[in-house]
């Protein structure tokens, strides 16, 4: 089963994505996690998994006070 989410930032402190409604993704049965940014730069990532995901633009900047909202699922 596949999952969407989407990315909301309280704060920037890398000035770079910006706060608000920042990433739109999708976790894939095998967790493969594809992520669209929303920024100035907007960009595509792939990523073996999600944890790996949250690990490197989430839970290592805690100081955003990132929230992740799961959305639709099929």
């Amino acid at each position: 089963m596949s999952r969407m989410f989407k990315m909301i930032r309280k704060h920037d402190t890398s000035g770079v994505s910006g706060t608000g409604h920042v990433l739109t993704g999708i976790v894939f049965a095998d967790g493969t996690t594809v992520v669209q940014w929303h920024s100035k730069t907007s960009s595509i990532g792939i990523w073996k998994s999600f944890d790996d995901f949250l690990a490197v633009h989430v839970t290592s900047h805690p100081e955003n006070e990132t929230e992740i909202i799961w959305g639709e699922t099929w």
